[in-house]
């Protein structure tokens, strides 16, 4: 019996038994799309955590702020990447739930047209006043607000922004009536509450701790299910007696939509095991954020709720948004 060779037998045989096997993820440089400027929040929290994937994968992590039109312009970029996981989103709660609600159009469909990945941290807000304010308490705020309809002036970051819906969310559960002031951006809004030209304001803790610690503002409750490092003598609004103040103020990581099912479980849980690690949650507490455990279909199902929610405050309170 005439005996084949070895490359004969491997060429008789169907291509998937001999074809080498896909490469492992990723065998590149990764991308992360911050649709924010740099030494926003998301940056705060994109730059330790590419350090950590670099680490884990032996690859370049890279990080390409991307701002303009509200995040939603990065959002974009990311949606329509190349599905291969080389390309992801870091962003916050901005472009894929209040943008969504607040605005007629966007060229990109937030629950559609990505893959949820992790929510890698909450970015918690504080209400904070200047110490002109008489209350002391977060029941003593209300009751002033109440007694003052409309003359409570507070500062936000711009209409629509998640400072300005923490206060309109704030009005609605407690029934205060404030007078909402918007401003270009964070920054000249606690230039003008720290001068006393506006008396309160929804601010990022990482923002506001270093002023109260300074006795230049007096926070009246963190709007997070537990105290913050950051501000551990400051009670939650929930233990003042008022729930329901915890307004979406997270960071998180996506993928294209189309990206494959295998690669986006592979970036999971790598990301799931970096956030995991003591050195990087202690840097994201000391920046008065709080680390998450949450991944994937759960993120995606949160932030689908989130929409709902932000959607009904907006009808409630009539926010329109030119």
């Amino acid at each position: 019996m005439h005996r084949r060779t070895a490359a004969a037998m491997l060429a008789s045989l169907p291509f998937a038994a001999w074809a080498q096997p896909s490469p492992a993820f990723p065998v590149r440089p990764v991308k992360l799309i911050n649709p924010f400027p740099p030494g926003s929040p998301v940056d705060v929290v994109a730059r330790p955590l590419a350090q950590k994937l670099q680490e884990a994968w032996g690859q370049g992590v890279i990080i390409e702020n991307k701002a303009g039109a509200g995040g939603t312009l990065g959002a974009e970029l990311a949606a329509k990447a190349t599905p291969d996981g080389y390309t992801l989103l870091i962003t916050s709660a901005s472009t894929h739930v209040i943008a969504p609600v607040l605005r007629a159009s966007l060229p990109y469909d937030a629950l559609k047209d990505f893959a949820p990945i992790a929510l890698v941290a909450h970015g918690p807000t504080a209400i904070v006043v200047h110490p002109s304010v008489p209350a002391k308490t977060l029941a003593e705020f209300v009751q002033y607000a109440r007694a003052n309809p409309g003359k409570i002036a507070y500062a936000s970051s711009g209409p629509g922004t998640i400072l300005h819906l923490n206060g309109e969310l704030f009005a609605a559960k407690s029934g205060a009536q404030l007078l909402h002031v918007p401003y270009k951006g964070a920054v000249p809004a606690s230039t003008d509450l720290l001068a006393g030209q506006v008396q309160a304001m929804f601010d990022s803790i990482t923002n506001a701790a270093p002023q109260v610690r300074a006795g230049k503002l007096r926070a009246l409750a963190v709007l997070t299910p537990s105290r913050s490092p950051l501000m551990p003598d400051v009670p939650t609004a929930a233990e003042q007696g008022f729930d329901g103040l915890e307004f979406p103020a997270w960071i998180g990581l996506f993928a294209p939509s189309r990206t494959p099912p295998e690669v986006v479980a592979q970036i999971t849980k790598t990301v799931r095991e970096v956030t995991m690690q003591p050195e990087l949650r202690d840097r994201y507490v000391q920046a008065g954020l709080l680390p998450s455990d949450l991944t994937g279909a759960e993120f995606g199902r949160l932030v689908a709720a989130n929409q709902k929610t932000v959607a009904e405050l907006v009808r409630t309170a009539k926010i329109e948004i030119n």
